[in-house]
């Protein structure tokens, strides 16, 4: 094994790679539109891999009652206190001047100052650090040996687990890294994990196991947790990169060590992910969002989805008027562009509606537009965005239901609207944890799109939780049986499936209707979301100290952990208005022919306290103008490696789709900053200001 420890010290940013044979300089910056590169979560964390010692530790500025920052990142410095820790009036560990007993294990606190720090036997460090639970003032003294020092705010998530058959095993959570690592280098580590997994079933737990993710999904964004990452080493298996992590585990306002000793935890971290007939929720809701392409020929496709609506009210009378809601999104083509489409999104429903109302909106106001499109592409892109925006209910199951005829336009042309693409809306269909099935009209004469539209939808369509699958369904376009069929088997069907975890009474019989197909993509796009759904009631673990696998033990192809960032409001404003300036330097470079960093310094140079380090950077993040926390993160971004020889070389539509790139970017961290629930307190003293989010590393630039 190649080994790193120290992820909470600096490292290099990765330099832009060489360009092969064949390949656009941009598909190394972004990826381009059509197909999706895979996620970069902990492999896209740099280090030296074990070919180079650590960094040395950069310098800490601590000033008189003002909390220590880290020179480099001009980030706070914070600690991680050790489960039972005492914070002390003075330097002095007696019980009498105990200020704070017991302090909550794990949970950051600031630094103010750091006195007689000997940190050379990381086993058992001497000196003390006087800590704070605000930056507004210091509350006491802390021995070294009873924190940890975590220098960048990065953590791991737990990724969507799947399903209970196909989907991955839960993480185990080791005492020693000894005991991991030996297990990662066996032959026959699955062997030994499926082992392991069977002793926790039967109540024994292994002793080289502390605790273990509970089999229910916990999604951080919705339940907040903190595994923040203190060492780490990577290795290979069967060729693919995969890294051993320390993290500690800590949830906030809550106490007390979850380990497999503990019978509650490990009783409730063995629940099954989802449990038949034990499942029956009485309180389960479903929102359906309707995702239609109205431009011409499509008007026939709107009647037959009307009329599965109408179906599904016949079917589930009871189940449409209590617990399902529907909403409808329009979608046509740039107005910009053809001002004649009337509309490029609409949404019918900005409050959702029960199926009756849908269906009448289906019949007497959604219409088909005559006039055509410049080309084949629509803008599908903006129709799913927008229908991201629905007025969900608090506690339903999301769908969306998307039908279309064509591609959509790809990031960087003059017709998409929105500046996304597939990529950037199925992180954010993730977030909001939608779960999208597309339907794809297969036109004979429009072959040439199919190769195209096809990743698109599938892409949007990604079922959370698998490996490659999607709730992805096609049809010939001139079929008007078989999509009828379709479309029918996936509203009702998801409807049906409902009824069942629910626990209603059968669906209302009618001779009439035609008997209901069972959709494999449909059953498994609701598994994923019953999963979400059952996962709030799982509680992950806390106040431990553990070695773990970013991968599936038993099945390393599954990625377990993705790696975040956790940012304040202020991190993403200032992240936001630094990428809002070189989005106006690359326009006006492109304008004035000028330079890119000539054209970065005429739009940043007043704002920034160096101005003249711009004209001396050698590329995007040597110039100062990003946040320094940017970039002290242990992770490879190409853009940041953006310089001038680079910006030339590249073609006007790959600066375009760079343009288009940031700014959609920027489009999410307005998404996500408006987003009131999304942001948490790590204690319960911190000020608003204070709040994080827990930021993939796919959002940053």
């Amino acid at each position: 094994m190649n080994r790193w420890i120290g992820l909470g010290l600096a490292a290099a940013l990765a330099a832009l790679p060489m360009v092969a044979s064949g390949q656009s300089l941009l598909d190394q910056l972004e990826g381009t539109a059509g197909h999706a590169p895979p996620s970069p979560g902990l492999s896209a964390l740099e280090g030296t891999h074990g070919h180079e010692p650590a960094a040395p530790e950069e310098p800490i500025l601590c000033a008189e009652g003002q909390v220590c920052i880290e020179e480099a990142t001009q980030l706070p410095l914070r600690v991680l206190p050790r489960p039972f820790s005492h914070v002390y009036a003075d330097r002095n560990a007696d019980p009498a001047g105990i200020r704070i007993a017991n302090v909550p294990s794990f949970h950051p606190l600031y630094v103010f100052e750091r006195q007689d720090l000997d940190l050379s036997d990381a086993a058992d460090p001497a000196g003390w650090y006087r800590v704070g639970r605000t930056r507004a003032e210091a509350d006491g003294w802390m021995q070294a040996r009873d924190v940890l020092e975590w220098r960048q705010a990065l953590l791991v998530s737990y990724t969507h687990p799947g399903g209970p058959i196909e989907g991955r095993n839960p993480v185990l959570m080791f005492r020693d890294y000894r005991d991991l690592a030996g297990l990662v280098d066996d032959f026959d580590m699955a062997g030994r994990a499926r082992a392991l997994y069977r002793a926790i079933d039967d109540g024994d737990a292994p002793e080289q196991v502390v605790s273990m993710e509970p089999q229910r999904f916990v999604d951080i964004t919705r339940q907040f947790y903190v595994l923040p990452i203190l060492e780490w080493e990577q290795t290979q298996i069967d060729g693919d990169d995969a890294r051993l992590l320390q993290i500690a585990a800590a949830v906030p306002g809550a106490r007390g060590a979850d380990t497999l000793d503990a019978a509650e935890y490990r009783e409730q971290a063995r629940v099954a992910r989802v449990d038949g007939a034990a499942e029956r929720r009485s309180d389960l809701q479903a929102d359906i969002v309707f995702v239609i392409d109205t431009t011409r020929s499509m008007q026939p496709f709107i009647d037959m989805t009307r009329d599965a609506v109408a179906s599904t009210a016949a079917r589930f009378r009871r189940m449409t008027d209590d617990r399902v809601r529907f909403g409808l999104v329009t979608f046509r083509d740039s107005i910009e562009v053809i001002p004649q489409l009337e509309y490029d999104t609409r949404n019918w429903t900005p409050e959702l509606v029960d199926s009756a109302t849908l269906a009448e909106r289906l019949e007497d106001e959604v219409r088909a537009t005559e006039v055509g499109s410049l080309d084949y592409a629509e803008e599908v892109f903006a129709g799913v965005d927008t229908a991201l925006q629905s007025q969900w209910r608090d506690g339903a199951l999301r769908f969306m239901i998307l039908i279309g005829d064509a591609s959509s336009h790809p990031k960087g042309h003059p017709q998409n609207i929105t500046g996304k693409d597939e990529i950037d809306l199925r992180r954010e269909l993730d977030d909001a944890q939608v779960h999208l099935h597309a339907i794809h009209l297969l036109d004979p004469r429009a072959t040439e799109d199919h190769p195209i539209a096809e990743p698109q939808f599938r892409h949007l369509a990604r079922i959370r939780g698998s490996r490659d699958e999607s709730a992805y369904d096609s049809v010939d376009a001139f079929d008007d049986r078989a999509f009828y069929g379709l479309i029918d088997s996936v509203a009702n069907g998801l409807i049906e499936r409902l009824a069942t975890t629910a626990g209603e009474h059968e669906p209302v019989a009618d001779e009439e209707l035609p008997p209901l197909e069972t959709l494999t993509t449909v059953d498994r796009l609701w598994e994923a979301a019953l999963v979400e759904y059952l996962g709030r009631s799982a509680n992950p673990p806390k106040d431990i100290v553990a070695w773990v696998l970013d991968r599936d033990l038993v099945h390393p192809v599954d990625r377990a952990l993705d790696v975040r960032v956790l940012v304040t409001r202020e991190q993403l404003s200032s992240l936001a208005q630094a990428l809002d300036q070189v989005v106006q330097a690359l326009m006006r470079a492109e304008v004035t022919q000028a330079q890119f960093f000539e054209a970065l310094q005429s739009v940043s140079g007043q704002a920034m306290k160096r101005p003249e380090d711009l004209g001396q950077a050698r590329d995007l993040a040597g110039t100062g103008l990003l946040p320094a926390f940017i970039q002290s993160l242990p992770y490879r971004s190409d853009i940041l490696s953006l310089n001038d020889e680079m910006f030339a070389s590249m073609t006007t539509e790959q600066r375009s789709q760079l343009e288009w790139s940031i700014l959609a970017k920027l489009e999410q961290y307005r998404a996500i900053n408006e987003q009131v629930d999304a942001w948490f307190r790590m204690n319960d003293a911190d000020r608003d200001r204070d709040m994080v989010y827990p930021l993939h590393l796919d959002y940053l630039p």
